[in-house]
C-alpha cells in the first residue's frame, strides 16, 4: 500500500526594508542617516530626475521581495505633494504665451508617469494605488491591515524650492511582508519624506 505525502512549502518571511534615491545629495544624506544601515536595501543613489529616483527605489524595494511575490505585490504611491506641484506646473505652462504647449505637457504631470517606467520594464502585475489627500500614517496602516503577503509603499517627496517648473525629489520606498512595516529608530530626526516620518517609532508612539 502506497502513501502520498503532500509537502507544503512556506515562503521565507520578508524582511522590512527601505530604499532611497534623490536628485539632491544633501537630502539623500539626511534620509540615509535617518533610516540607518540596518533597514536599507541597496545603495542610496543620487540621480538626475524624479523619474530616475522613483525607478531606483522601486527596483531596490521590489528586489528585496521573494521572487514569487515580486511581480504581484501591490504598490501604494503617496503623491499628494507631487500632484499639487505637477498641476501648478501645468497651469504655469498654460500661461506662458511665448511657449507652445506640447502633448507631453498634459501627460507629464500625472504621477503615473513616475512609476510607469519601472512597472512596465519589470512586468509588474500587481495593483498600483496612486493616493493623494491621504496621510502617510493612514496609508501605512491601510497597507498593513490589508493582509498582503508583501507590499511596497513609495513616496516621491518634493524638496523646498521656488522654481515653478522644477523641484528636487527624495524618493523613498518601503517594502515588507505580512508582518509589521519597517520602524525607524526613535531618535530619527524629521526628513522631507512623510513616509520616513510616519515610520519613525517615536512618531508612531506619539501619535498612538
Amino acid at each position: 500500500m502506497s502513501r502520498t505525502t503532500n509537502v507544503v512549502t512556506v515562503g521565507a518571511a520578508v524582511d522590512s526594508r527601505i530604499a532611497l534615491a534623490a536628485t539632491d545629495e544633501t537630502a539623500l544624506h539626511v534620509a540615509t542617516r535617518a533610516t540607518g544601515e540596518a533597514l536599507l536595501t541597496g545603495q542610496p543613489r543620487t540621480v538626475k530626475t524624479p523619474v530616475e529616483a522613483v525607478s531606483a527605489v522601486l527596483e531596490a524595494a521590489f528586489g528585496a521581495l521573494d521572487d514569487e511575490l515580486r511581480s504581484t505585490a501591490p504598490l501604494y504611491v503617496l503623491c499628494d505633494d507631487y500632484s499639487i506641484f505637477a498641476a501648478r506646473r501645468l497651469v504655469t505652462r498654460c500661461h506662458e504665451t511665448h511657449r507652445r504647449l506640447r502633448p507631453s505637457d498634459s501627460v507629464r504631470p500625472e504621477t503615473s508617469e513616475l512609476v510607469r517606467p519601472y512597472l512596465t520594464a519589470a512586468g509588474h502585475q500587481g495593483s498600483c494605488y496612486l493616493l493623494a489627500g491621504v496621510s502617510a500614517e493612514a496609508v501605512v496602516e491601510l497597507a498593513t491591515s490589508a493582509g498582503h503577503r508583501a507590499v511596497v509603499i513609495c513616496e516621491p517627496a518634493l524638496l523646498p524650492g521656488d522654481d515653478p517648473h522644477h523641484r528636487d525629489c527624495l524618493a523613498v520606498a518601503a517594502a515588507w511582508g505580512s508582518g509589521e512595516p519597517p520602524v525607524l529608530p526613535a531618535t530619527t530626526s524629521a526628513t522631507p519624506s512623510a513616509l520616513l516620518n510616519a515610520l519613525s517609532s517615536e512618531r508612531q508612539w506619539n501619535n498612538a
